[in-house]
């Protein structure tokens, strides 16, 4: 059994209703947020855990650097087709409407931004 799936059987045991927001629920909510690293291991997995857990985000920008085989719509795509976000598909399909994309580079001045 796969790392997600395994984690995913869990459900039934962490689940606690509760109708009080977390801290970090009532931290998030409404708040705009930006992730440099997204594409990496950890980026990928604190940007799963906050659209599952802190759905009142209001938004969340990624910075992904440009590629030359890929554009950068091409590779949200084929960032969001994995495993990671399986559980995001079956739960809220449109989890990805939150995340907007930005391409650039934390080694330039700006990131690599235009103003």
């Amino acid at each position: 059994m796969e790392f997600f799936e395994s984690r995913d059987c869990l459900d039934h045991i962490q689940k606690v209703e509760t109708t009080e927001a977390s801290e970090i629920q009532s931290f998030y909510k409404n708040k705009t947020i930006f992730i440099t690293g997204a594409s990496g291991f950890v980026g990928t997995l604190v940007l799963e855990k906050l659209l599952r857990t802190c759905k009142d985000i209001k938004q969340i920008y990624i910075l992904f650097r440009s590629s030359r085989r890929q554009h950068i719509e091409e590779r949200l795509v084929e960032y969001f087709n994995g495993n990671v976000f399986d559980r995001m598909k079956r739960e809220h399909p449109n989890y990805h409407t939150k995340v907007t994309c930005l391409q650039g580079d934390i080694s330039l001045d700006n990131l690599g931004l235009s103003p």
